[in-house]
């Protein structure tokens, strides 16, 4: 038997909702054949089928899952199929005298992503699937209830600082010459590029360099970096949170890199995402640059170690020499996970962002 889990689709979102299964209990099933479609509140998933058998639909439509969270399985023959299926009517209790879980409540903590400690705080001897509801279902009051997509925003939070011990280090750059020279650059090819989108590409520049802000960290501390240059970028035109991911960034022209972020904006305006723009960054950047904005601290989204933030274009007024002078600057934000990246790293880090940013001959390449 091999289980149907739910993957992790996107950095975004915590679960998913199983819209259809486009296969039926029992059928037989190809190796990668379509069997269900998932949905978050980003974009929709097609999964498929993990191995080739028969099909043992244990999810409901139209209800959430947790990524990781098992919605059926693969059988081997209708000897295995129905020995699971009698294995889940027993209902058997817990070892060491635990409680006893009936089969719906089983499958509704699967669902929820309940931990065993939350399941033991219902304290009952025999826990029922009302059991399970009672403890999911806020409790009563008149006070509003958060959307479906800001409940998913907030067990993203929830998960990243129960999980991420992060530290946070903030760069000053001057982004004056940087300015100017995209004047020029904008005139020479004919294309709205951006400091957001000379920000993104820059980064994506140093995924070698730095190779332990870009990749995910595992449960074990086992550390998987990425030299693509995935870099999901935040995105917000009043209809939502998107966190896209512009990919092998590493690779791009800072034409490319912008005209791809331009994409992703319209896409952003007209909700239209699919699940592979939103899956498989490595590091993110959160861009907050509405005027007066100084200074914003992000969460890192799990499994990543990193998340960058900048805000608005500021202004200064500076001595050279015995000339007062106007001078632009950005506050860059690094925030960072303190198991796999020390102070240090993150200031080397920092620094090679602002040599970037500070010398406005990367616009040739």
């Amino acid at each position: 038997m091999i289980e149907i889990i739910v993957p992790t689709i996107n950095t975004n979102d915590v679960d998913a909702v199983l819209r259809q299964w486009v296969k039926k209990a029992g059928d037989r099933v190809a190796a990668g054949e379509l069997i269900a479609v998932l949905e978050t509140t980003k974009a929709s998933y097609e999964l498929e089928s993990p191995a080739a058998g028969i099909l043992e639909a244990l999810g409901e439509e139209g209800q959430s899952y947790a990524f990781g969270a098992a919605i059926g399985a693969i059988h081997s023959d209708e000897a295995s199929l129905l020995a699971a299926r009698a294995a889940r009517q027993a209902a058997p209790a817990a070892a060491s005298g635990g409680p006893v879980i009936t089969a719906a409540a089983q499958r509704l903590i699967d669902k929820l992503g309940l931990t065993p400690q939350q399941v033991a705080a219902i304290r009952k001897r025999v826990i029922k699937e009302s059991d399970v509801q009672a403890l999911a279902e806020p409790s009563a009051g008149g006070g509003a209830q958060l959307s479906a997509q800001q409940q998913t925003i907030a067990r993203t939070v929830g998960r990243s600082h129960a999980t991420i011990p992060d530290a946070f280090l903030l760069q000053k750059i001057d982004v004056t010459a940087a300015l100017t020279s995209l004047i020029a650059y904008r005139e020479r090819h004919k294309a709205m590029v951006g400091l957001p989108d000379l920000l993104v590409w820059s980064v994506a520049q140093l995924t070698g360099s730095f190779p332990m802000f870009f990749g995910q960290l595992d449960d074990s501390l086992a550390m998987r970096t990425s030299t693509a240059g995935n870099i999901g970028v935040t995105m917000d035109v009043g209809r939502g949170l998107y966190v896209p991911v512009l990919r092998e960034a590493s690779s791009l022209t800072l034409l490319q890199a912008s005209a791809q972020l331009s994409s992703f904006r319209m896409k952003a305006l007209r909700n239209t995402f699919e699940a592979a723009d939103l899956a498989g960054g490595d590091l993110s950047i959160s861009l907050n640059t509405d005027e007066g904005t100084v200074l914003v601290k992000p969460i890192i989204l799990p499994p990543q170690t990193c998340m960058l933030s900048v805000g608005a274009v500021l202004k200064e007024l500076v001595l050279a020499g015995t000339t007062l002078i106007e001078r632009s600057y950005v506050l860059l934000g690094v925030t960072y996970d303190h198991r796999a990246i020390n102070g240090f790293q993150a200031g080397a880090f920092a620094r090679a962002i602002k040599s970037l940013l500070e010398a406005p001959e990367v616009l040739e390449r």
